[in-house]
């Protein structure tokens, strides 16, 4: 009980410092357009963001882990003992509770709608955002679970791979962090890792369920937040001038 309740108030601290950092900015617009007409060209212009060079590093290493413990590990529950052995029952809960996906669907609308009476930009976008990558990921772990046909360690039914709650529990993690700053994008990718490490405690999902919920995730939610990079090059009479800017 101790080890959860230190666990969570370490995460508080790290979230008001790094979203206080965050709200000293004045926030830059990327996409002032937040209108729910607009939402689906949004979205349908992130989709190639998937396939950025960025995304090969964390996809590659994502896909060797799952494949390598679905071959080496099967279907071994020991990580399960593992963790239960940890004796923080309280925290595996909140991780369950965390990543069942009306949480952060009730978070992102909540501010889309919030940010427009407010007239908050920074609030409005955050939620158009957060409910894309929700959106997204919510239709692809569908669509795998019924491919997949996993059967999981309870045997409870056959849609284990690959784990829900961790796609979304991570999907919601880089979009945070784009917009609040990195404190409150450790708090939200250390809640998701809980969420990863509580499916596997409570024998809903294998390991490799949930590295693949995981990589998918964080993989859809900077898909949604990615901004390519400005490269201008300006020659003059015995000057040149490179620009370089992040979005």
């Amino acid at each position: 009980m101790l080890k959860s309740l230190f666990a969570l108030l370490f995460s508080a601290v790290v979230l008001v410092t790094g979203t206080s950092s965050a709200f000293s900015q004045d926030w830059q617009p990327t996409d002032s357009d937040t209108s729910f007409a607009h939402w689906p060209n949004k979205i349908v212009d992130d989709l190639p963001h998937l396939f950025v060079e960025e995304n090969i590093m964390p996809f590659t290493a994502g896909v060797f882990i799952t494949s390598g413990d679905w071959v080496i590990g099967g279907d071994s529950t020991k990580p399960a003992v593992a963790l239960q052995q940890l004796n923080v029952q309280p925290l595996w809960d909140f991780g369950n509770f965390y990543g069942e996906g009306w949480v952060e669907g009730f978070g992102a609308l909540g501010s889309w709608v919030g940010g427009s009476l407010l007239h908050d930009t920074r609030a409005q976008e955050f939620g158009r955002d957060a409910g894309e990558a929700l959106l997204l990921s919510t239709i692809t772990v569908t669509g795998l679970k019924y491919i997949g046909l996993r059967e999981r360690p309870d045997g409870s039914n056959n849609q284990s791979f690959p784990s829900g709650h961790t796609i979304t529990a991570f999907s919601f993690a880089p979009v945070v962090t784009k917009y609040w700053g990195w404190g409150a994008g450790i708090a939200a990718y250390s809640l998701a890792t809980v969420t990863a490490c509580a499916r596997v405690e409570g024998y809903h999902h294998y390991v490799s369920d949930v590295v693949a919920g995981a990589t998918l995730g964080f993989l859809i939610g900077q898909m949604t937040v990615y901004k390519p990079k400005d490269l201008s090059l300006g020659l003059g009479p015995g000057t040149a001038e490179l620009k370089l800017a992040f979005n």
